[in-house]
Order: structure tokens, then C-alpha cells, then sequence
């Protein structure tokens, strides 16, 4: 979306839909309508029970920043942002812009004090800070710094990898981490060292980054067949930066796009892909009716697979995510 200063009414029914700025006048009018109706007192009435947001809930980090226009600018030239739209009201403030910083997306707004939406500029300093995981700490630091970022902490290599911050010049503190090369191992005796004791969730499921929502025909996962599994965690490890849990495991502990991993073969082959499909058996007596050959599905853990070809001959495979997998 470009800037503009009014939104069509039967355009709008065709944006995406996201948070919105109300107008200052009807924020004011409906704040003093809830005020006059609520009880005495500071305190929202509240309920006895909490309801867990439901499985396929996202959180977007929501910048409020005092300039909003030259925030997005920042974040492109310091970050390497791309814009999805901004709202631009009639005063110039940025009432909902989106955009995102790799795979992570970010809402923005400007101040809006007349409905109570504040920054660190006002608050007079970060509440909260955002940790980017990037290749080359050390270049990205110097290039936010160019682009008018406070220097912070200088880049420095610690127990969890190499890592920096420092602060955009809206007042958001940004940690600028490398973990690549971080062996399990060095980080549990790095946590020691520093006096922490570290505690695991005691749980089988995946890592948190690796669950998605998956639909059907989306890849939901991969694996490379290769003769020696050291030597391919040592050489996908430096290429890619990919980590592994286990030194005989060749799933990828840190990937999600989807996840993944390599597998020791006698003889190396292509690599073997998962389709999602939304009934495992249904799926599989289609592979059939259109001249493709399937085996019979089976569970396992990470949910139903059954392995196929097409009528060409091209292998693949076919899954249905157990519900620990998918989100």
C-alpha cells in the first residue's frame, strides 16, 4: 500500500486485515463513554479463568515510535526491512505500517497520546528489546550505526555465540546475535560459568520455531541422503550453519522452512520430500485413481506418512503433521 490520506470504503474491504488507528476524536468520545460506564474504581473487572490462546494464534512485535515515516526508513537501510503497507492519517502519522526484518514481520505506528499509545522516546527509554540472529554481527552493527543507531555494547564474542546492541534512534534496544557456530556443549558450560543453573522444559516436542501451521501441498519436511553423517553435519554446519542436537541424529535443530535433515545412506540418492495433505488415506487412494503407486500409510510420532510415486515415476512422500508438530 503507498501513502494516502483517505481509504476508499469498498477499497478497504479488500485489505488485509491488521490494527488500526481509530480517529482522535472518536478514540476520545468512546474513552470517556467507557470510562462513565465502568465501576468505581482504577481496575478493568476481570474473570476467575483464563483461556489459553488458541493453537494457531502468532504474536507480531508492535513498535510505537515518534516518527513514524523515518522509523520504516531506518529499519530498510539498518535492517535490510521490507515494507508489506503503512496507513498514513491525515496529520501525517503512521497510523499501521507492516513490514519484515527476514523471516520475522513487525507491526509500526506512531505516538498516539490522545488514546494512550506511547514509546521509549516519551517513557524515556526501552521497554523491551528485539534480538536479531544474523550471519555477520559485526557488519550489521556497523551498518545500523551508519544509518544513525546509538552504539550500544561493541561486537564481542561471548559464551552463546558472537553478539552486539545497541539503540535505533526511536529508542528500541536491539540485540544483534551469531549462534551458528555455538556447540551444545559450550553454551551449557558457558551458562554454568556465569552462575545460572540451566533448566529444560521436560517435554518430546520439537523446538517452539519449528511447529507451524501447515496446509495442504505445503513441504513439511526434507532429508538429504549422504554416506557419512559426521562429515555431512560438519560440511551443512559451515556451509549453512545448520546445527544438530545429536551427533547420531541428522535432524536439523535450528531450521523451520520447513524443517529437515540429512540421513546416512550406503549409496547417495536425491533428496526425499514430505506433501502435506489433509487425509492421509484419502490422499493415498488418489495417488492410485491417477496411476501413482503408494504404500499403506503408517503413524508415526510426527504424524501419518505413506511413501509414493507419481505416474511418471518421481518418488515423494505424503504426511498428515501430528498435532505436536503442527500448530
Amino acid at each position: 500500500m503507498t501513502q494516502h490520506d483517505h481509504i476508499d470504503p469498498f477499497e478497504a474491504l479488500r485489505l488485509a486485515d491488521g490494527p488500526v488507528a481509530p480517529r482522535p476524536d472518536f478514540a476520545t468520545a468512546l474513552r470517556t463513554r467507557l470510562t462513565a460506564e465502568l465501576p468505581e474504581g482504577d481496575d478493568f473487572p476481570m474473570t476467575d479463568t483464563f483461556a489459553p490462546a488458541p493453537a494457531s494464534v502468532t504474536v507480531t512485535p508492535y513498535l510505537t515510535v515518534r516518527g513514524g515515516i523515518a522509523a520504516l526508513d531506518f529499519y530498510r537501510d539498518a535492517f535490510g526491512a521490507v515494507e508489506d503497507h503503512r496507513m498514513v492519517g491525515d496529520d501525517g502519522r503512521v497510523g499501521h505500517a507492516a513490514f519484515a526484518i527476514g523471516a520475522a514481520r513487525f507491526f509500526l505506528a506512531d505516538e498516539h497520546p490522545e488514546i494512550g499509545v506511547l514509546g521509549p522516546q516519551t517513557y524515556g527509554g526501552a521497554t523491551c528489546a528485539f534480538s536479531l540472529e544474523v550471519p555477520d554481527v559485526d557488519a550489521l552493527y556497523e551498518r545500523a550505526v551508519a544509518a544513525g543507531a546509538t552504539p550500544g555494547r561493541p561486537p564481542a564474542d561471548e559464551f552463546y555465540g558472537r553478539g552486539a546492541w545497541l539503540t535505533d534512534p526511536f529508542g528500541h534496544r536491539w540485540n544483534l546475535t551469531d549462534t551458528r557456530r555455538v556447540a551444545q556443549q559450550d553454551y551449557d558450560a558457558g551458562v554454568a560459568a556465569g552462575g545460572y543453573t540451566l533448566e529444560r522444559a521436560d517435554n518430546d516436542a520439537p523446538d517452539d520455531h519449528q511447529i507451524k501451521r501447515y496446509e495442504r501441498g505445503d513441504l513439511y519436511y526434507f532429508t538429504l541422503p549422504v554416506p557419512d553423517l559426521a562429515k555431512a553435519q560438519a560440511f551443512f554446519g559451515e556451509v549453512l550453519g545448520w546445527r544438530f542436537g545429536d551427533a547420531e541424529n541428522g535432524h536439523v535443530s535450528n531450521i523451520a522452512a520447513p524443517p529437515g535433515g540429512v540421513r546416512p545412506v550406503d549409496e547417495p540418492a536425491g533428496a526425499e520430500l514430505w506433501f502435506v495433505v489433509a487425509d492421509i488415506h484419502d490422499a493415498v487412494d488418489a495417488v492410485r485413481r491417477s496411476g501413482g503407486t503408494a504404500s499403506e500409510p503408517v503413524l508415526y510420532e510426527s504424524g501419518w506418512a505413506a511413501e509414493c510415486t507419481d505416474d511418471q515415476g518421481t518418488r515423494f512422500n505424503l504426511s498428515v503433521p501430528s498435532a505436536l508438530y503442527s500448530r
